[in-house]
């Protein structure tokens, strides 16, 4: 009878020996996702690294400790580790689109272009995913592919504004303003508030004399709505010192004046600001700034900040921080809209991912 009641306590303790083993894991888990979701990254890596060291199978743990590593910027090791984590799911879009911001971050574009494309290629409805593919295709002035990926974002979800609005500028890069118009007053039926839609309009419009005080109309209501960017201000002033110069109009000469003195406030470059107040000295002399430039050319970049190497990193959706799961979706034609990998497209077309990177930094912190 002992024997038998000594057998009995081993099993009983080793059942609750791994019973606790097994909760023991899960609480490793749900700490290092929450040390994920409050930026203490360095912690969470020795969390995640815990749980893949009992189970190395776990796709969960896995993707976890390669995104700690994106945040942590330790971009070198997430490649690393995502490149794991495709062992276990080769099919896993969100560990692509990651894989593609690892190596964006360290310069490697190519590298980068593709992990985005096979993204797109095991979840075509994953629509962050075709965005950041197009917005690639677009800086490397390949627009015929990104204006196929943009397309196929508004076939899968109309009301995308980031879509409408990147897709009219690839339109207008390649000339298509009427094309462009459509998809710039879709955004504004989208959001009536859309700044850059408006001023994109106002581009448009402002270059046949019939339509003339309608862009005047879109260019105001565009600084109305954002009155802190200065590209705004350089092609309204330009369009009404011309105005001024055909038509002896003097109205049109002090309104161009009001635009370069507001545009003043929110500038920050020297050198430009420099060059706007010799233009506006000019104007309120009664002398008209000789020569016809484009704003580029006039006062330069109209970069918002440095970080242009970083594009694409603060465009990642990080709501999937400690809830990773896979998305299934119907069988979806991919083949033409993914084509053409190694095709070139020449164009003069320059985005501006920056300014889309500011503008959904402040859409997420109203949202919140």
């Amino acid at each position: 009878m002992r024997g038998l009641s000594l057998f009995i306590t081993l099993v009983i303790l080793s059942f609750v020996v791994t019973s606790t083993y097994a909760q023991s894991t899960e609480e490793i888990m749900s700490q290092g996702s929450m040390l994920l979701s409050n930026g203490a990254y360095d912690q969470a890596v020795t969390k995640f690294r815990k749980v893949i060291a009992r189970d190395p199978g776990n796709f969960e743990a896995q993707f976890n400790l390669a995104f700690a590593y994106l945040n942590w910027g330790r971009n070198s090791n997430a490649v690393k580790e995502f490149k794991k984590a495709l062992n276990i799911n080769p099919r896993s879009a969100d560990v692509w689109s990651n894989l593609a911001y690892a190596y964006e971050n360290l310069g490697q574009s190519d590298k980068a272009l593709n992990a985005l494309y096979r993204a797109v290629e095991n979840n075509p409805r994953n629509i962050q995913a075709r965005i950041n593919l197009a917005t690639m295709y677009a800086n490397k002035n390949r627009l015929g592919q990104a204006i196929a990926q943009y397309k196929q974002v508004i076939q899968i979800d109309g009301t995308n504004l980031d879509a409408h609005v990147n897709l009219a500028k690839c339109l207008l890069s390649q000339g298509k303003s009427k094309d462009a118009k459509h998809y710039l007053k879709g955004a504004i039926a989208i959001n009536p508030n859309e700044a850059e839609a408006y001023w994109e309009l106002g581009n448009i419009l402002k270059s046949r004399s019939e339509t003339v005080n309608e862009a005047i109309s879109n260019y105001k209501k565009a600084l109305a709505l954002n009155p802190n960017a200065q590209n705004f201000y350089e092609n309204y002033g330009l369009l009404l010192e011309d105005l001024w110069k055909k038509n002896k109009d003097e109205t049109k000469r002090q309104e161009a004046i009001d635009v370069w003195k507001k545009s003043l406030f929110y500038i920050n470059d020297a050198l430009k600001k420099e060059k706007i107040q010799d233009r506006l000295d000019m104007l309120e002399r009664g002398e008209s700034p000789t020569g016809k430039a484009t704003p580029e050319e006039l006062f330069g970049s109209t970069s918002l900040s440095e970080s242009s190497t970083q594009e694409l990193e603060n465009e990642l959706d990080r709501d999937q921080k400690s809830d990773i799961k896979q998305i299934q979706v119907e069988s979806y034609n991919v083949s033409d809209d993914l084509g053409g990998l190694d095709e070139e497209e020449e164009s003069s077309f320059n985005f501006d991912m920056e300014k889309a990177i500011e503008k959904k930094r402040e859409e997420k912190e109203q949202g919140e």
